[in-house]
């Protein structure tokens, strides 16, 4: 396995605490590697997730399909941020939504199974994972906020500012979903913030 990823992987997660070497020796033993060409899945819809990534290169969108068949972007995630379907996993339930690469992208993968070993045995493990799920709440709880309290150009804004450079990698059709807009009001949006002056 690269090391530049296993490096990396470290460097970022130890953000959420402080990981000693010898438990980070086990981690590099049940990590493995995980290329995804553009639009190949992390986890399909139906199935049963297994696993965590850590996205070292790329971005990959969470996604679900509506029973008119639309789909609908429900997160991004990209780059040194971890990825996982953990909800459906600890229901023992089918996934409802998807996880796909949005560009070729390379993860760190950690079975769930090795995962909670590694929280049964280890401290920092405990922490890392706690401090992981919080983030996931608040990034949930302000996207309903938005949702339920924001117009669609401050959802836009609001994307912006919390995924600097996203916008330049990605189709706007991705993003328009992501906002609950379509791609002609996202234009729209784009336009009139533009005459918008900036001082």
């Amino acid at each position: 396995m690269n090391q530049l990823h296993l490096n990396k992987m470290r460097r970022e997660l130890s953000r959420y605490c402080f990981i000693p070497d010898e438990e980070w020796n086990e981690v590099a033993m049940v990590a493995r590697l995980l290329r995804l060409k553009k639009c190949q899945h992390f986890t399909k819809i139906g199935d049963i997730p297994d696993k965590l990534g850590f996205i070292s290169s790329g971005i990959l969108g969470v996604f679900c399909v509506t029973e008119q068949g639309d789909e609908k972007i429900l997160a991004f995630r990209g780059e040194n941020q971890l990825v996982a379907a953990l909800g459906p996993y600890l229901e023992a339930q089918p996934s409802w939504y998807g996880i796909r690469a949005l560009m070729e992208s390379v993860l760190l993968c950690i079975d769930f199974k090795d995962m909670y070993r590694l929280m049964s045995d280890h401290s920092s493990w405990n922490t890392l994972v706690r401090k992981y799920l919080e983030d996931l709440f608040v990034q949930k709880d302000k996207r309903v906020r938005e949702f339920l309290l924001e117009d669609a150009t401050a959802r836009y804004m609001s994307f912006k500012r919390n995924n600097p450079g996203l916008e330049a990698k990605i189709p706007q059709y991705h993003i328009a979903s992501y906002l609950g807009i379509t791609p002609v009001a996202l234009s729209r949006i784009r336009k009139n913030l533009k005459k918008v002056p900036t001082s």
